[in-house]
């Protein structure tokens, strides 16, 4: 059976145990200190922010309205003298208290609660996708640190070659081209370590643009280390979709919505007011019932409510779907790189015994310089295949914790570095 343990044993031989530096900001280290200062996350929490304090706008239409007033008549004119009023400025105060609205602003209190629960999913939801857009970029900076310390493997078996053609070239002049053929091959590697070192640059630049400090070589590690498949589906798998934020998102968004169609519902009913004026000279307190017989802006603000809540419904089949997808693959691509590793596991002891035999023979005449160099490039080959596997099986991991949306609880699990 293929174990974790032995995986880890031919992870360290092929990288050289580089990967376990126990002095390395982990991944988990790098979205603990990274997430909360975000400017998405800013961004959304002042998003927050506002639909509380529009539920509170809407509580507050039960409170009373007091305003100042003023009034003064620029010009007037009346046949009955006794109709005219005084021309100086008159100040007064006006108040006004919803008596009764049918439930309408009940429901429109009910429906900015709605909006700030969305809201706040919608945060937990940008959590999730911050960690995950960081997450890929960790995992693609160490597949290019991998990549290179294969390359690096590489390029020293040539230069053990090309020391000893060197030698045999000095003794022997017709061997010369044997050795500009293994300096020709030598120079394919280290522009394979170039291509590599700079993809490692760019993406750790491109890391430190969300994390907020940079991210060196040395804090590349196997974020999974200490983690089987096991362990992850036993502890990070959930019962249902009701702990994942983007179907959290689009049921708080339904929700929002048909109260939305409500509002605007009650909104074609009467309110009643009670009002009141006062002035030095004068008091005045009355009810004051409003109400929209014909009022066909109303009417076409249901139907665009109505459609909001249908666009509404549609998306969240169409996270349902999704959500659904990603775990299917990612348990596929799990499944599936873990046989390759396998696989790959016996081809590296058969490839890395070929190249110890046909160096031996090289070195007695019965291979050709030809048949060494192409040992050792399939060699290379399949420990780059094997890096690139390994890659896809912590990516499967990833989707996966991502798609059950744990992905930002398993960064604050057990938190080391």
């Amino acid at each position: 059976m293929f174990s974790i343990n032995k995986l880890k044993i031919i992870t360290i031989i092929i990288f050289g145990g580089v990967f376990f530096n126990s002095h390395a900001n982990s991944l988990k280290y790098i979205l603990n200190n990274s997430l909360n200062n975000a400017p998405e996350l800013l961004e959304a929490k002042a998003d927050v922010d506002i639909a509380v304090a529009r539920v509170n706008q809407a509580q507050a239409q039960h409170f009373p309205i007091l305003s100042v007033t003023g009034n003064k008549l620029l010009g007037q004119y009346h046949r009955d003298s006794r109709d005219y009023d005084d021309n100086n400025f008159i100040p007064g105060l006006h108040g006004e208290l919803n008596l009764y609205s049918f439930g309408g602003i009940e429901s429109d209190v009910e429906r900015n609660e709605k909006e700030q629960l969305y809201y706040q999913f919608k945060y937990s939801e940008t959590k999730e996708n911050i960690a995950y857009t960081i997450s890929n970029l960790y995992l693609k900076a160490l597949l290019a640190k991998e990549s290179i310390t294969v390359k690096k493997r590489s390029l020293d078996r040539h230069n053990k070659i090309i020391a000893e053609l060197n030698v045999i070239a000095r003794n022997d002049e017709g061997r010369i081209s044997e050795y500009v053929q293994a300096e020709a091959r030598k120079i394919l590697v280290e522009q394979d370590i170039n291509h590599y070192e700079k993809e490692l640059m760019t993406t750790l630049s491109t890391l430190s643009k969300y994390t907020g400090f940079p991210v060196g070589e040395s804090d590349l590690v196997n974020p999974f280390e200490g983690m089987t498949v096991s362990d992850m589906y036993r502890e990070f798998t959930a019962e249902n979709n009701n702990k994942n934020p983007a179907y959290l998102v689009s049921q708080a968004d339904i929700d929002a919505k048909k109260m939305g169609v409500k509002v605007e519902n009650k909104k074609q009913l009467p309110r009643v007011n009670l009002t009141g004026n006062i002035t030095k000279d004068d008091r005045q307190i009355g009810i004051d019932v409003t109400w929209d017989i014909i009022n066909f802006s109303s009417l076409y603000s249901v139907d665009e409510k109505v459609s909001q809540l249908n666009a509404a419904q549609q998306r969240m089949d169409r996270v349902i779907r999704d959500i659904e997808e990603a775990r299917r693959l990612s348990v596929i691509n799990i499944q599936k790189s873990t046989q390759k590793l396998k696989i790959l596991d016996a081809q590296i002891l058969s490839s890395t015994k070929v190249v110890d035999f046909y160096q031996l023979q090289f070195n007695v005449a019965r291979r050709s310089l030809l048949d060494v160099l192409n040992a050792e490039k399939e060699l290379s080959d399949v420990e780059l295949s094997y890096a690139t596997t390994l890659n896809d099986l912590r990516q499967g991991m990833l989707d996966y914790l991502y798609a059950q949306g744990t992905l930002s609880h398993w960064a604050l699990n057990s938190l080391t570095h």
